[in-house]
């Protein structure tokens, strides 16, 4: 009790000893009109427009809200507090887009050096806390199914908030745990200002469910997470099961299966920066007599997904839409002279409205090629073409989920 009582007063001075880096800002932009003898002007330059985006406790962030939304800018807020081995962090921002999609949300993060038996030293328990909202007033939608026509392409708009918490917990280097509740309040709506029509002048509840009433969902799911991250041949797999609750009439409650795996191979001994990846997801939904998976929460394949997932980038984003999902994707990177690379990749797969229809038959097909910028071992900005949809090209240009 006695040491309970001291963490909770000694709380107000974690937060008093919040990191400062603005003092740092405002010394390294003054360099550069009083550049240090020997280093170039652009460099000041450069450090100081860094340090806006870094710089604790708040700091500017750019980034998608989501495909095709745009780019939005806004602030965050970020703070380190930690206490014995615990490492414990509050992050909270706030993104709006001229082509009007915003995001806000905070999010507390803790975790611990290591529970389990021989983890490695990265290994850490961790549990989190979150709430996010985010506003995306035109979202395309071609309809459900493995066939929708471009033809039918119209817009919706999406306003959603997700409140909830998590746990992660490594029980070796090869093994790991997790699991999540979360609420989620979705509401659909007809798109304005679109160029396209909007969704209710096209379809209806009985061909888009969810259409018309959007009840608050609790979402429970719970993974396991075998994997091998020490090695020339690498792999990292996430095998889960999810149940979304309706918390109205229960119509639109249902089952997800859910399969996500990465394999990474270095061809070239001893080099990090030249690999080639392995992804693949499986996707299979399953909902009760008369229930049905709401068209907002089901899959979708092409371009990127709504978390901004690479799919068939060959296609436009969110090209087609079902319950059950199959694909998989193969792409190379190399760096080639400084922080500049270069990449090629594969996209094979298909959506489905039942599970027994998903067949290798009958998957659709995409590959492009492009360019990279590395900071250290990894790419961090990536501009690609997708090519062979028969749809036209598609282009991205961002920072890379895998």
């Amino acid at each position: 009790m006695l040491r309970k009582l001291v963490l909770l007063l000694s709380a107000p001075c974690a937060f008093a000893a919040i990191d400062n880096d603005w003092p740092n800002v405002k010394k390294d932009c003054a360099k550069m009109f009083h550049p240090t003898a020997g280093d170039p002007a652009w460099k000041q330059i450069m450090a100081c427009g860094a340090d806006f985006f870094t710089a604790r406790p708040v700091h500017l962030t750019v980034e998608s809200i989501v495909p095709g939304g745009g780019f939005g800018i806004g602030p965050t807020f970020h703070a380190d507090f930690n206490n014995d081995k615990w490492q414990q962090q509050l992050v909270a921002t706030g993104v709006g887009t001229f082509q009007q999609f915003w995001t806000t949300g905070a999010a507390f993060r803790s975790t611990h050096d290591r529970f389990g038996r021989n983890n490695s030293a990265r290994d850490r328990f961790a549990w989190d806390l979150y709430a996010n909202a985010r506003d995306l007033p035109r979202m395309p939608y071609y309809g459900i199914g493995p066939n929708t026509s471009t033809a039918n392409l119209v817009d919706f708009s999406e306003r959603d908030v997700v409140a909830g918490a998590d746990v992660f917990n490594p029980f070796s280097a090869w093994l790991a745990a997790g699991g999540l509740i979360e609420g989620i309040f979705p509401q659909i709506g007809q798109a304005s200002g679109s160029a396209v029509p909007s969704i209710g002048t096209a379809f209806i509840e009985s061909t888009t469910p969810g259409l018309v009433s959007q009840p608050a969902m609790v979402h429970y799911g719970f993974y396991l997470e075998p994997r091998r991250t020490r090695h020339k041949f690498q792999f990292d797999y996430k095998i889960g099961y999810h149940f979304y609750q309706d918390s109205g009439a229960g119509h639109y409650s249902f089952g997800r299966f859910k399969v996500d795996g990465t394999h990474t191979f270095h061809p070239i001994p001893g080099k990090s920066d030249s690999f080639l990846t392995i992804h693949n997801r499986l996707t299979i939904s399953h909902t009760g007599d008369g229930n049905a998976v709401p068209f907002y929460l089901q899959e979708t394949l092409g371009g990127s997904d709504i978390n901004g997932q690479p799919t068939l980038r060959g296609f436009a984003d969110y090209r087609f839409r079902a319950p059950d999902l199959m694909l998989i994707q193969v792409q190379y990177d190399h760096r080639i002279w400084g922080p500049l690379g270069l990449l090629g990749f594969y996209d094979t797969g298909m959506v489905a409205v039942r599970a027994s229809d998903l067949s290798f038959a009958d998957l659709r097909h995409s590959f492009g090629f492009g360019m990279s910028v590395w900071a250290g071992d990894r790419a961090v900005f990536r501009v690609y073409v997708g090519l062979g949809s028969g749809e036209g090209s598609h282009t991205y240009v961002g920072i890379p989920a895998f």
